[in-house]
């Protein structure tokens, strides 16, 4: 059965963990069996995350053509490593995904209106995004 997951949490909260042990679990790690699309690794330069917000836009494009790319390989596991905070943000994800015959499952990672735990995500998150942030993330949060 080919899958796709979608993952949304806040910065931190283990979205990528978890992908990973989807991987694991799932395809006993076989990377032929799965590919995890996140656009963070667009903002990847020599090892170091740079975030640039003036190439958001372009490298959420390339992220979606690399899931559809993906998908038309027929790769049994697809997922989607993104905040995915509303739900516009994913939606081409899941019609790309629906339309190639995949199942779709989406997955909200870690408690978003906690305020202790997006504190602790603040704490953990690699990408140094500000508390702030995360806080305004939380509210935006579409259920």
């Amino acid at each position: 059965m080919k899958q796709v997951f979608i993952l949304r949490g806040l910065p931190g909260s283990g979205k990528s963990h978890y992908a990973q042990n989807l991987c694991d679990e799932m395809v006993n790690g076989d990377e032929a069996q799965y590919v995890v699309c996140s656009t963070d690794d667009y903002f990847m330069t020599d090892g170091e995350y740079r975030f640039d917000k003036s190439k958001l836009s372009e490298y959420h494009n390339l992220n979606l053509a690399r899931f559809i790319r993906a998908l038309s390989q027929h790769i049994p596991l697809v997922i989607l490593d993104n905040t995915n905070i509303r739900k516009w943000e994913f939606v081409a994800y899941a019609e790309a995904a629906h339309a190639l015959g995949y199942q779709v499952k989406e997955v909200v990672v870690g408690e978003i209106k906690d305020k202790a735990m997006q504190h602790l995500y603040y704490q953990r998150n690699i990408h140094k995004v500000p508390l702030k942030t995360i806080n305004k993330m939380a509210y935006q949060f579409e259920w």
